[in-house]
């Protein structure tokens, strides 16, 4: 599938977590790329809002992580699983917790540049959460979501990220399966997380997913917000 390689990028980013002793591996990769995304500069900050769009990956990760830029509207990631071991693995659900959710800060500058390069000929399954209503703490699976009113609008532009996603779904040995997980915001500062359920055949199993040890975070676009 497009964006998913398991001898390639995906495995060198900074934010991968992989549980490669377990019976499926799971990588997490937020994407950072302006390809995928879009950013604001924090508060204190001005000076990098003219070097954003000369910027490269490496030095865009290294102000985010160190929190000087935070993307907007939308944050992507990228997951990919793949089963390693004998026995057909069934991933069963997916989690999105809301870590913490404030108002946008005073003095957010956004970068206006999108470039929205497109994912490949073949993408993967993709789903869209709107962060906004979700009770903070709580873990809300995806089924759950699925249909809702309010969720219309990330449902909708998940799908040009790849068709919905569709679980249970079963992975044999060296079978991949990878998806997008598109965290969406319109009037907040929202940090989140996502955790992965499966069945490996004798037990239920989780993997949390975040950035690098962080909660994933994005914020509304501030010319947009409410």
């Amino acid at each position: 599938m497009a964006g998913l390689a398991f001898a390639g990028p995906l495995l060198s980013s900074v934010y991968d977590h992989i549980f490669s002793q377990d019976s499926v591996v799971v990588e997490a990769d937020q994407q950072n790329g302006y390809c995928t995304s879009t950013w604001a500069t924090l508060p204190g900050n001005d000076e990098l809002l003219p070097r954003l769009p000369e910027a490269d990956e490496r030095e865009i990760v290294r102000w985010e992580r160190e929190q000087r830029i935070v993307q907007r509207q939308t944050l992507r990631v990228l997951i990919g699983l793949r089963g390693n071991t004998d026995k057909a693995a069934q991933l069963r659900d997916v989690t999105i917790t809301v870590v913490r959710r404030d108002p946008l800060p005073q003095g957010v500058i956004p970068d206006v540049r999108t470039l929205g390069c497109g994912i490949g000929e073949e993408p993967p399954e993709a789903a869209g959460v709107n962060l906004d209503l979700l009770t903070v703490g709580r873990p809300v699976s995806l089924n759950a979501l699925s249909g809702k009113p309010g969720q219309r609008a990330a449902a909708k532009e998940a799908l040009d990220w790849g068709k919905p996603v569709s679980l249970p779904h079963s992975l044999n040995s060296g079978e991949v399966y990878s998806l997008y997980l598109l965290g969406r915001t319109e009037a907040y500062d929202v940090r989140w997380k996502a955790t992965l359920t499966w069945w490996d055949g004798e037990k239920t199993k989780t993997a949390e997913l975040d950035n690098g040890g962080r909660p994933f975070r994005v914020m509304a676009d501030p010319g947009k917000a409410p």
